[in-house]
């Protein structure tokens, strides 16, 4: 509200008093002129009887109220508009008047339902981001729960992979054991020079009477990397031993057993290693040992990927990938 308006306010709150005080004073008046009148009046004009009229109609009554409050209004307006012509300034109708401070409830009002709307809102906000979260951190821990089981699980699969490979490692040291043999009687006996030529379709057909077809690619390609498909003797080992055949097949004890494997008999080292050098035998040999070992014996398996490793039984990622003729 305005300090113009302020101030009109006021003066209409001291005309309203005036005026009130000045109707008071009027009905003072009139009350004691009342009283003075019945003071003037005789006794006996007092005491006569009064004749007893008929009471006047309702609708009498009624003119006559009517009449009053008419001549009421008028007296007030007339006091009003005397007072509005007295006071400076714009006299606002007091009913008028209030119509600002009712609007301004109203508003009010209606800041404070849109302030309770911004609560709710901010409320509801606040329920569905604390529900957000609680989702988050159930799936947090739902993951956390999975990522210690698949933990849980990786460990026990190395576990076992390890537990199999010490498990391989001492198979593969009994069966190496097992292929150890003594040289023949003699001493060391005589290294032959070789055996008959042949040539990788030689070495195919006997691999291909002996191996299972799934093998035939693998065995073709240890045998090219061996020896070149050839009867030939291997340079002396660091243990001094040989290596003899397509399939190098070693002298200090796997070539004598895969003979006695075969049914082959030898009198001595030097005859075994004479009947390594036999392209036919050699090939039977290499079958007996793949069938007791698979290709762990062989290095050859390992550099060409055909086993997991160097003197491991687990095929490699180049298992049964080699064609016909050994070739990747």
């Amino acid at each position: 509200m305005g300090d113009e308006d302020y101030e009109a306010e006021r003066r209409l709150r001291w005309g309203r008093r005036g005026f009130v005080m000045l109707t008071l004073i009027l009905v003072g008046v009139l009350i004691g002129a009342g009283a003075w009148v019945n003071g003037q009046t005789p006794a006996a004009v007092a005491l006569q009887p009064v004749p007893a009229e008929p009471a006047p109609p309702v609708s009498a009554l009624g003119d006559d109220a009517q009449e009053v409050t008419d001549r009421l209004s008028v007296a007030a307006g007339r006091s009003m508009e005397s007072l509005a012509e007295e006071l400076p300034g714009e006299v606002i109708n007091p009913l008028e008047s209030e119509a600002p401070t009712v609007g301004g409830a109203a508003a009010a009002g209606g800041d404070y339902s849109e302030t309770l709307a911004e609560l709710d809102e901010a409320e509801a906000a606040a329920a569905e981001s604390l529900a957000t979260t609680e989702e988050e951190l159930a799936r947090a821990e739902r993951d956390r729960a999975k990522a210690a089981k698949d933990l849980a699980s990786e460990e026990a699969a190395a576990a076992r992979q390890i537990d199999a490979a010490i498990e391989a490692a001492i198979l593969a040291a009994r069966a190496q054991d097992a292929y150890t043999v003594p040289f023949g009687a003699g001493g060391a006996g005589s290294i032959p020079s070789g055996g008959a030529a042949t040539n990788s379709a030689a070495v195919l057909k006997l691999v291909r009477q002996y191996f299972p077809a799934s093998e035939v690619g693998n065995a073709m390609a240890v045998a090219r990397c061996e020896s070149g498909h050839a009867n030939r003797v291997g340079k002396p080992n660091a243990n001094g031993s040989r290596d003899f055949g397509v399939f190098q097949i070693n002298d200090g004890g796997t070539l004598q057993a895969a003979l006695r494997g075969i049914g082959v008999k030898a009198d001595d080292i030097s005859d075994a290693r004479k009947k390594a050098l036999n392209a036919k035998v050699n090939v039977q040999m290499a079958r007996a040992i793949w069938g007791s070992r698979g290709w762990q014996p062989w290095v050859c398996a390992s550099k060409l990927k055909i086993v997991a490793g160097l003197y491991q039984r687990t095929p490699g990622p180049m298992d049964g990938k080699y064609d016909e003729y050994g070739r990747a």
